[in-house]
């Protein structure tokens, strides 16, 4: 039986690798390829698929959005992740949303033929240390307003300068970083910034909590 595949993934070295290793598979078509949020979202309702191969960092979006989308439909494929992070947050959230698998972009081509193999016959692509990882992280979302702020401290901007962006206090935005330097397990604001880049935390969902007080 055939497996048919769509690829979610916006770095052409990375999508020409994985075409050219699966086309070299009887047993797996890529009937689609998509390098946008946008582009997958139409694929994903347009064309008939087993498997998807999704990146999370997409130009217009997260691929997580696909996830949430899908989750729940009677004809929706498996997703086996592919990224360059290996952040408790990311092998977390991918847990939390049902994806069936995660890999590093880096992975061995046979690793790549093993997981789409694994997942088309019903089962999961994880490692039990991943697993694990991701028991331990517990994911949750940041808020709306915690996503604003981190990303702030991400681009630079000092205390003032957020407060002023977010029409928040400058006492208000202090604790949100005292906040997110214990929820990180960090001391400085450099700490968290570089954190959040390595990390990708900012491409995950975040959930809303009401406004903010002042």
């Amino acid at each position: 039986m055939t497996t048919r595949l769509i690829v979610v993934e916006d770095h052409a070295l990375v999508v020409e690798g994985l075409r050219a290793a699966l086309g070299r598979q009887p047993q797996v078509e890529v009937v689609g390829v998509a390098g946008t949020l946008a582009v997958g979202r139409a694929l994903l309702r347009d064309t008939a698929a087993d498997v998807v191969l999704l990146d999370l960092r997409l130009p217009d979006g997260s691929g997580i959005e696909l996830l949430r989308e899908c989750r729940g439909r009677d004809d929706a494929p498996a997703f086996l992740i592919l990224s360059s992070f290996t952040s408790p947050e990311y092998t977390s959230t991918a847990v939390a949303l049902g994806a069936s698998g995660f890999l590093l972009k880096t992975a061995p081509t046979d690793d790549v033929l093993a997981a789409v193999a694994a997942i088309a016959a019903g089962g999961l692509a994880f490692t039990p240390e991943q697993l694990k990882v991701s028991r331990n992280a517990a994911w949750g979302p940041l808020t709306a307003r915690e996503h604003e702020v981190l990303d702030g401290v991400v681009r630079g901007r000092s205390n003032d300068e957020i407060s002023v962006d977010l029409c928040l206090s400058k006492k208000t935005v202090e604790a949100y970083i005292t906040r997110l330097l214990a929820r990180y397990g960090l001391m400085t604001r450099t700490e968290l910034a570089v954190h959040a880049e390595r990390s990708g935390v900012l491409d995950l969902p975040s959930r809303n909590a009401g406004p903010a007080r002042r």
